[in-house]
């Protein structure tokens, strides 16, 4: 089978995909990995204060819609809603939200529900963003946090005779002990042949056409797709009464503005594992490859950056917040350090460095933090 296969057994399998089953511990210190909306409420806020700046420049409008792909424990969209509550509470005229998630998993969605129970807003879930449509009056504005990395993809390898794809087999068991158990019992193989599909992905963009031969290549056609999909929903389209209001969206993850080779990787217990370790039990990703992204959508919306995830929470103000919040918990010493590590860790070498922020807006306005990155890169 191809690895795009595998990976998407392993996570999404009805009944025993990674992200299916319920006795699987996901997220948090008691998972198997922690992400940024858990280690500090700082990181959806300043989202939530980027997501507000976009609506401002479209004018303010009434009527917001929320996306959320792969919403996790709903923590960031908590913290969105929370600081989007606290601004537009103190605006004249009320303002409309709705919120659409895009979750596949039941477990999850119970959990998102009753962390979403109290605010102030109409929730939807959808199994799909391909269940979405374009919002003509209402101005939307979507997040995707590590959902890509977690989409499935394929692998190649460039020969002489073109793109072969890498392929996953079983083991042959030690015919002198058949009883010795071979761990992990899966591996990869090289096709023999190049394929449609190897040839058709491995040429999907100008940039793996110019890879030398011998190269590896992770190549997420569902990303693709679905960050096509993405454009669709925020760019301005004609209406009765003239043009919609568009949107504007941030997709933060692991990777870069280049093709990958090997980055797929599983973790278990917050620990970096082998990809064909207890297969739908660990969690499975791959870096995102943003350049692939963005030349899905760019011919809809604007799109901007990628840049690093340091520098757009230090851009967005990240340590006047910070600054803000222990100064509110003067007096228990214990607290300031956690919100202070938390702080840090968003932006330390690790996570600051190897997320990437990409930015996309319909707003006709050079867009901050993204304008000021491409400023100092002059």
């Amino acid at each position: 089978m191809s690895y795009a296969t595998y990976m998407q057994f392993c996570l999404s399998h009805p009944t025993e995909g990674y992200y299916m089953k319920r006795s699987n511990s996901i997220f948090g210190t008691q998972g198997d990995f922690i992400t940024s909306p858990d280690i500090s409420q700082i990181f959806g806020e300043m989202i939530a204060i980027w997501l507000l700046s976009q609506w401002e420049l479209a004018g303010c409008p009434s009527r917001m819609r929320l996306v959320e792909l792969g919403p996790g424990r709903a923590t960031l969209m908590n913290d969105i809603l929370r600081v989007i509550g606290d601004i537009t509470k103190k605006l004249p005229q009320p303002i409309t939200i709705q919120v659409d998630l895009v979750e596949t998993s039941v477990a999850l969605r119970e959990i998102q529900r009753e962390r979403l129970s109290g605010v102030a807003a109409s929730i939807e879930w959808y199994e799909s963003i391909d269940h979405l449509t374009p919002s003509d009056d209402s101005f939307t504005m979507l997040v995707a946090h590590e959902f890509f990395d977690a989409l499935p993809v394929h692998v190649f390898r460039k020969t002489d005779q073109g793109w072969k794809e890498i392929m996953v087999s079983s083991k042959i068991k030690n015919p002198d002990n058949l009883a010795q158990e071979q761990y992990p019992r899966l591996q990869h193989v090289l096709s023999p042949e190049t394929t449609a599909i190897s040839n058709i992905f491995g040429n999907s963009s100008t940039r793996f056409q110019s890879l030398p031969v011998g190269s590896d290549l992770e190549v997420s056609p569902t990303s693709f797709r679905l960050a096509r999909k993405v454009g669709e929903l925020l760019s301005k389209r004609p209406t009765e009464t003239g043009l919609s209001l568009g949107g504007c969206g941030l997709i933060i993850d692991y990777g870069g503005d280049h093709a990958f080779g090997n980055s797929r990787r599983g973790f278990k217990n917050h620990q970096v594992v082998d990809i064909f370790h207890r297969p739908g039990e660990c969690d499975l990703t791959a870096n995102v490859d943003f350049a692939y992204l963005k030349e899905s959508m760019q011919d809809l919306v604007p799109v901007y950056g990628p840049v690093t995830q340091k520098m757009f929470l230090s851009q967005m103000g990240l340590m006047a917040r910070l600054e803000r919040l222990l100064q509110s918990s003067q007096g228990d010493q214990a607290k300031q350090d956690r919100i202070y590590e938390g702080a840090q860790r968003l932006i330390n070498r690790q996570m600051g460095e190897e997320y990437s922020v990409l930015g996309i807006s319909t707003n006709e306005v050079p867009i901050h933090p993204f304008h000021a990155a491409s400023q100092s890169s002059q």
